[in-house]
């Protein structure tokens, strides 16, 4: 595509008038995006909880608690007490704990236990609902028990369906709108706010059917062609990750290896001077026998840095290197045949924050990590040093 081209394209996208629409609305402040924690699952829950507390700060009293229970007694699952019966329940004494037992939010009134799973973006592990049912049970032997699994679809729960009610968050939209309609005049206008901006979130990050998404699809369709070539030539901000990485890597005075999109393997000069090089292909571009990596991995926020004991020639003995490096404290026996890994380090890193952040910034967090792994690469460049005569004999195997 020719600048001409791209720049007639752009002059429509400019002149759209719903472009301005999607400018303006994206630029409106909204508390849950400024504090990070539109998608955070634990900060639903107690926005939540405290939306349900009809003792609460929001002074919209049980409003919200008697619609919640209205449709959660609307189930058939649960026989002890119907929808038409939410309204004799004494709230005013109403109790919401949240991660009780580790449950996102119970809540006890009149008699009656609730019990809410809330799932955001994960998905329902390890027996979880049964755990918490149990735990229930457990503990309120004689009060009526009720279970909620709350999530974005309003899906049943795959193992727990016969016990669990499933609740969607178009039922949290639907109830929070109407009570800002009929109760606009009497609520506090900055509890207004609140609501307003978490409507917003739940629409937008969750349900994905905020007006606005709607307009940006309107958008695109209307100017598909320079969306699709901005898409393929867009920065890919792992590279840049990657490169302010190598170089605080060099400035330590480590030595580069085999790297990959997602891999940044390096050595140091005295464990390179003692690491076998396949005559064969290994998977690693430079055929390495060892080297030491970190992993960026994107789809959960982490960063690895691993000691990894590469595939090798037959004629080299890789488990007498592995029996050498598990002499090192923290070093474990390996999972795996193939790629050895003996030992890892952690970090979390926010890949969507890359583009808000300075080179200045990621060098900070990265020197960080660098600095609780160093201790670590000293040890193994001992360890390498201290056997450097076998491991030389090693390297020289035929």
């Amino acid at each position: 595509m020719d600048t001409t081209r791209i720049k007639k394209l752009y002059s429509n996208l400019i002149n759209d008038i719903e472009f301005d629409v999607l400018e303006l609305g994206l630029k409106k402040p909204n508390i849950f995006q400024i504090l990070n924690i539109s998608k955070k699952e634990i900060r639903h829950s107690n926005f939540l909880a405290w939306l349900l507390d009809p003792n609460e700060s929001h002074k919209i009293g049980g409003v919200f608690l008697k619609r919640f229970l209205r449709e959660v007694f609307s189930s058939s699952r649960f026989e002890e007490i119907d929808q038409i019966a939410v309204e004799g329940l004494d709230i005013s004494n109403a109790k919401i704990y949240r991660e009780w037992n580790n449950i996102d939010i119970l809540i006890i009134v009149d008699g009656i236990i609730i019990c809410i799973e809330n799932k955001v973006g994960s998905k329902e592990h390890s027996n979880q609902l049964e755990r918490y049912k149990k735990i229930v049970q457990n503990q309120f032997p004689k009060l009526k028990k009720t279970y909620v699994y709350l999530n974005p679809e309003g899906l049943d729960s795959v193992d727990q369906s016969e016990y669990y009610h499933p609740i969607g968050y178009n039922f949290i939209v639907d109830s929070l709108e109407r009570i800002l309609e009929i109760y606009d005049h009497s609520i506090n206008e900055r509890v207004k706010n609140y609501i307003s901006d978490y409507l917003i979130i739940i629409k937008r990050e969750i349900m994905n059917n905020d007006k606005l998404i709607k307009t940006a699809i309107n958008i695109y369709e209307n100017h598909k062609e320079l969306f699709d070539f901005i898409i393929e030539n867009k920065p890919d901000h792992v590279d840049r990750l990657q490169e302010i990485f190598t170089s605080q890597i060099l400035k330590r005075g480590w030595i580069l290896g085999s790297t990959s999109k997602k891999y940044l393997r390096f050595t140091t000069s005295a464990i390179k001077e003692l690491v076998y090089i396949n005559k064969g292909s290994n998977g690693w571009k430079n055929k390495e026998s060892y080297l030491l990596e970190f992993e960026l991995y994107p789809p959960t926020n982490a960063i690895t840095f691993k000691s990894v004991i590469a595939p090798s020639d037959e004629n080299y003995n890789t488990s007498r290197l592995e029996e050498i490096l598990r002499e090192i404290d923290g070093f474990k026996k390996p999972i795996g045949k193939k790629w050895l890994c003996g030992y890892s380090e952690k970090t979390r890193f926010k890949y969507d924050d890359i583009p808000e952040k300075t080179n200045e910034d990621i060098e900070v967090f990265f020197n960080k990590f660098l600095d609780k792994v160093s201790p670590i690469v000293a040890k193994i460049e001992n360890k390498f040093v201290e056997y450097s005569d076998e491991l030389m004999q090693l390297k020289k195997t035929d």
